[in-house]
């Protein structure tokens, strides 16, 4: 269900005055390592090197319910949000060739290259528990797969490939080197120490030096990141912000994003993320505590599109009623095919 047919022929419509994505690239952090179901990978999974790990715990439920990330009914869905939104590339969390990441991202391309104007990155994260990368091969593989393709992004007129700033992949310079050696990509380190080349994650933009700065960062290049919240104390760990969105971090960091634009510094904007589950940085619509959670997902079209004369407490129920309907139309669709298998 698109936002334009709850609109139209309706006194609520209201032309934006002016677009973020028409000057600025919008984009996610996009996670596709979920496997269907409750229990199964990364919906309460456990990691099989260690099966006493809380990290793969969830506390929310998407609206979608537990899906399976290569599931393409999914992808058109969340690809026809992602169009709403006005959202113009996914940086995609990518665990090395032949992972079920690796296959999940193929499948999201091929449903991409069809018809969505969406443009998709990816980023390398630490999948080799021993250490050891080969730049090279993983270069050549990406090249190969998928930086050809016609809907990969370019940054500075080359395929751009993120890494995260994991140490054992890129925590010394001897690695760094490495990853800004391939002349055929744009390549930038990503994450929250201090070598990076793109600040991002807990909550955003935060190096240890600046450490809790919740305010994000502007990189060199223009670069920003921003999250609705972050919350990783189900699993163990102690960097929780805004747990219940009541301090109201994402309108600050999207104002703060904002002032970067008025100054004529920002390029590009990377919202983390549209469903990182596990530390509850999504903005996926999903249900918590028994409630459905639209604010992060309304939020993200009024600042996207940035509409000042669009009254803010409006665009909650307009989006409620877009992505219930959506979730119906979604859900009734599923119950068919299954009747129809039996």
């Amino acid at each position: 269900m698109a936002l334009a047919s709850v609109l139209t022929g309706s006194a609520l419509l209201v032309k934006p005055s002016t677009c973020f994505t028409s000057e600025i690239k919008v984009g996610f952090f996009y996670y596709v390592w979920y496997e269907a179901g409750l229990g199964n990978g990364h919906w309460n999974g456990t990691p099989p090197d260690d099966p006493t790990s809380l990290a793969w715990k969830v506390v929310d439920t998407p609206i979608l319910g537990f899906y399976n990330s290569q599931n393409t009914s999914v992808i058109k869905q969340h690809l026809e949000w992602f169009k709403e939104l006005g959202i113009n590339f996914l940086i995609i969390s990518w665990w090395g060739p032949n992972s079920y990441e690796d296959n999940s991202t193929k499948i999201i391309f091929s449903v991409v290259e069809q018809d969505h104007p969406i443009e998709i990155a990816i980023m390398v994260e630490a999948y080799n528990h021993s250490g050891v990368y080969n730049f090279t091969v993983i270069y050549d593989y990406i090249h190969d797969n998928y930086a050809l393709q016609s809907k990969y992004m370019k940054l500075n007129e080359k395929p751009l490939v993120c890494f995260f700033n994991d140490c054992n992949m890129t925590g010394n310079k001897t690695m760094q080197d490495a990853i800004h050696n391939d002349s055929r990509f744009s390549s930038k380190i990503v994450g929250h120490n201090d070598y990076v080349d793109w600040y991002a994650w807990r909550p955003c933009s935060v190096d240890r030096e600046g450490y809790p700065d919740v305010l994000p960062r502007l990189s060199k290049d223009g670069f920003t990141c921003i999250e609705p919240r972050y919350d990783d104390s189900h699993i163990g760990r102690t960097y929780t912000f805004d747990e219940n969105y009541s301090d109201g971090l994402y309108d600050r960091q999207w104002n703060k994003a904002l002032e970067y634009r008025e100054e004529g510094n920002l390029s590009i904007v990377a919202v983390y993320s549209w469903n990182e589950y596990h530390e509850r940085s999504q903005i996926e619509p999903h249900i918590a505590d028994g409630k459905y959670i639209l604010s992060p997902f309304c939020k993200t079209y009024h600042y996207v599109q940035v509409i000042p004369e669009f009254s803010s407490f409006l665009i909650l129920p307009i989006f409620m009623t877009t992505t219930l309907t959506a979730v119906i139309v979604y859900r009734r669709k599923h119950a068919i095919e299954r009747e129809a298998n039996y």
